[in-house]
């Protein structure tokens, strides 16, 4: 299970957030965080896109039917890889594959469809889903709709990605020169391995 600390909610963006659930100390996104369905619950609710009573009703439901939990997951790695797959190429500008981007908008829209406005105006979600019919698949609606959000803004246009793994970040700063998704993470280990070499030398 996932332990859902400050390290670990990289991105300063909910959508960011979401693509850095699998990473590792290279490109090669090859540490999953999200293991099993309850990771997801935990990390949708430490980043706030679950209330607290649909993060236990999640959490509940899972334990009653794991079959369904579990395609769900699949479901959302999925819309993950192809969220990563195109902003990453949005980054470093070039083209993602037509089906890629099919992927990514079809969640979208998905989620927009299903998606009613909420009648309470001073809650955290200004579009409510019905929790009930879809169960777990409300973690994937939620992140599309951060992602629409994000694809939507001069947001965009800040994202960067870790000169050592493969995480996303906005880097609102003038320069634009941040290089790490986080200096506690991949900046140490890399100021670690420049002294190495230099000690070996």
């Amino acid at each position: 299970m996932a332990d859902w600390t400050a390290d670990s909610l990289i991105g300063d963006h909910p959508a960011l957030v979401f693509v850095n659930t699998v990473g590792g100390r290279t490109r090669s996104r090859d540490v999953e965080y999200l293991s099993e369905f309850t990771d997801a619950a935990d990390w949708a609710h430490a980043i706030g896109l679950l209330e607290p009573e649909e993060h236990e009703y999640l959490l509940s439901r899972a334990a009653d039917d794991r079959a369904e939990a579990d395609a769900a997951l699949v479901e959302l790695r999925e819309q993950r890889e192809a969220l990563h797959t195109f902003l990453l190429a949005g980054v470093e500008e070039v083209r993602c594959e037509r089906a890629v981007r099919d992927r990514v908008k079809a969640d979208i829209l998905t989620a927009q469809q299903e998606a009613e406005p909420s009648e309470l105006f001073r809650t955290r979600h200004t579009w409510v889903f019905d929790t009930v019919r879809l169960g777990p698949r409300l973690v994937a609606r939620r992140v599309a709709l951060a992602s629409a959000e994000l694809l939507l803004s001069e947001q965009r246009s800040l994202i960067g990605v870790c000169g050592r793994c493969s995480w996303l970040f906005l880097d609102p700063s003038p320069s634009r020169r941040r290089r790490w998704c986080s200096m506690a993470i991949c900046g140490n280990r890399a100021k670690v391995e420049r002294h190495q070499r230099g000690r070996s030398r």
